[in-house]
């Protein structure tokens, strides 16, 4: 079974791998993808413009989600989540990075996703789901082979930040009846990725009505002006 575990990076590599290596000093921003989580493990996939990656974190992910077992209607949830270190995998998944396509990617580094806590009052309804806006920031770094990802100061192909947001999802187990009100148990966070929301375009007549305006205080303003020169030669 194909599988590889994000392992943790330092954000310095070193000076010398830079003339080597491919560093993005700009973020790359996710678009597209969906991340499960789980106490024991998960996958993930990021897609973004030249960018698709995949990948399955044996070692898990660290979230005080998994505190809630089990919990209750009225319980704090956290749904923020870093991706755990450690672990090993024993073969390469390919993948594109800045349109240059991989035939195996070993990729160590980590995921972090940020949402505000809350509470899961909702699930007094009988769901067993909480959604909430999540950001995302990452680090990852790809090797050629297992062997040069797991050695100490071997030169990655590439370096690269990543940047996104989108909607988080805690799914529950349950609800066990019990006299102090119903009890969850935590089961999985899912993190689907979206391209950030456009500004707003003014339409036609809004842009009318704003070129209207401004014609009106420069008038204003030269009447005003051309009264002050009158009142100052008579």
């Amino acid at each position: 079974m194909r599988k590889f575990a994000l392992q943790s990076m330092s954000v310095v590599i070193g000076i010398g791998l830079l003339s080597t290596t491919q560093a993005f000093a700009d973020p790359v921003t996710v678009t597209d993808g969906h991340v499960t989580a789980q106490m024991s493990g998960g996958t993930f996939s990021l897609i973004g413009d030249g960018l698709w990656l995949t990948g399955a974190a044996s070692g898990g992910y660290e979230s005080g989600f998994w505190e809630c077992m089990p919990c209750r209607a009225s319980d704090r949830l956290n749904l923020s989540l870093s991706s755990s270190a450690g672990g090993s995998f024993d073969s390469g998944l390919p993948g594109d990075f800045n349109h240059v396509h991989y035939d195996e990617t070993w990729l160590t580094g980590r995921l972090e996703f940020t949402a505000p806590d809350m509470t899961s009052a909702i699930l007094d309804a009988g769901q067993t789901s909480v959604s909430m806006p999540f950001t995302f920031s990452g680090e990852l770094a790809n090797y050629d082979s297992f062997r040069s990802a797991a050695t100490a100061g071997s030169v990655p192909l590439f370096i690269a930040t990543f940047t996104g947001s989108g909607i988080a999802t805690a799914h529950f187990r349950g609800p066990v009846a019990d006299p102090a009100g119903a009890l969850f148990f935590a089961d999985r966070i899912s993190y689907d990725f979206a391209p950030a929301a456009p500004l707003p375009t003014p339409e036609p007549s809004s842009l009318l009505l704003l070129g209207t305006g401004a014609a009106g205080l420069l008038a204003r303003r030269r009447v005003r002006r051309r009264g002050a020169v009158s009142g100052r030669e008579s």
